[in-house]
Parts: C-alpha cells; sequence; structure tokens
C-alpha cells in the first residue's frame, strides 16, 4: 500500500471520527445534561478562584507556570487519549480538545495556587505538591471515575495518574526556575 493510500484512509477515518465524536457529544454532553454544566462550572470556578486569590506582585511568574503545566498536561493526556489508556467520555464541547477542562483549568490552576502558597510562605515545593497530586489523583480521579467523567483503560490507574501529575508539576516548575535564572542572569 502506498503512502498516499494510507494518508487518505487515516484522513477518511479522522473525517468519520470527528463526526461520531460530534453524534457521541449531542447524545450525552449537550446543553441540556447535567455533564454540559458540570463542565462549564468545573471551567469557570476555578478561573474565579484563581482570579481572587493569585498574587499579583508574580502574576507573570505564576501564570507562566500554570502555562507550563497546562502544556505539559495537556500533551500528556493527548498521548494517553491516543492510546486509549484515559478517555474523557463528556467533555465542553466536541470542537474542543478531550479532557480541556481538566487539562486547561482545574491542573493548572490547583498547581498554580499551590505553587504560589510555597513561594511565598517558603514551603517545599515538593512534598506539597506530592500531596496535592495524591488528593487530586485519589480524591477527584475518582470520584470523576464513579460519575463517569472520567475511564482508565489498558491497566491506566490513579497511581499512573498521581505520577504524571506530580511530574507534570515538578517540570513546569523546574521550567519556571530556568527562566527565572535566565531573567537574573542576562547579559
Amino acid at each position: 500500500m502506498s503512502a498516499e493510500t494510507l494518508y487518505l484512509q487515516i484522513y477518511n477515518l479522522k473525517e468519520k471520527l470527528g463526526k461520531l465524536e460530534s453524534e457521541y457529544w449531542q447524545l450525552t454532553s449537550n446543553v441540556e445534561t447535567w455533564y454540559f454544566w458540570f463542565n462549564i462550572s468545573f471551567f469557570f470556578i476555578p478561573l474565579f478562584i484563581l482570579y481572587k486569590f493569585i498574587d499579583r506582585e508574580r502574576i507573570f511568574e505564576i501564570s507562566f507556570y500554570g502555562y507550563s503545566v497546562h502544556m505539559i498536561s495537556s500533551k500528556v493526556n493527548g498521548a494517553l487519549e491516543a492510546n486509549n489508556l484515559l478517555v474523557h467520555p463528556h467533555d465542553l464541547t466536541s470542537l474542543f480538545p478531550s479532557g480541556m477542562t481538566v487539562t486547561a483549568v482545574i491542573l493548572p490552576v490547583a498547581y498554580m495556587l499551590l505553587y504560589q502558597y510555597c513561594i511565598n510562605q517558603n514551603k517545599n515545593f515538593y512534598v506539597y505538591t506530592l500531596l496535592l497530586s495524591i488528593l487530586i489523583s485519589y480524591g477527584l480521579d475518582y470520584i470523576f471515575i464513579l460519575i463517569d467523567y472520567l475511564k482508565l483503560n489498558k491497566g491506566m490507574n490513579l497511581t499512573y495518574l498521581l505520577l504524571l501529575n506530580f511530574v507534570a508539576a515538578c517540570l513546569s516548575y523546574w521550567l519556571t526556575v530556568l527562566f527565572k535564572w535566565i531573567k537574573v542572569h542576562r547579559k
């Protein structure tokens, strides 16, 4: 089979998948379902909390950290979803990437507020990040599984999610520290 033929098959399957996902969203997560309003709440409430409590003196540093958490979490989520290890069956809309409410809002905001607390109170970032990762994985993600907002397949479990969240938060921390160092040592 030629590369062009394979490409066309992949393209057609993606088109078909997009239609199926849209139809599934219409049946299970549209504006008339509680999942839709759950997604709306989990999108706006954390942003409102962040707006109220973010340290305005360090807003760019904290936002950079949160953006890093978002980007790393989104890429990891995309890879897990592409391999059917993790599925978010009820999204805000079928047009956005799956799991957007979690990877774009909940995780970044939670870790941003934790980062802010640790740097302002001179607390051990790694210990507190581990505790928050445990709370998110065994608390929030467990509840998400119970209400069918998250599905884990092929051996994926809450402990793996804990490790992935912890690693994403630490990588984001190291990236933030690196950029702070570059700012101080610029010529």
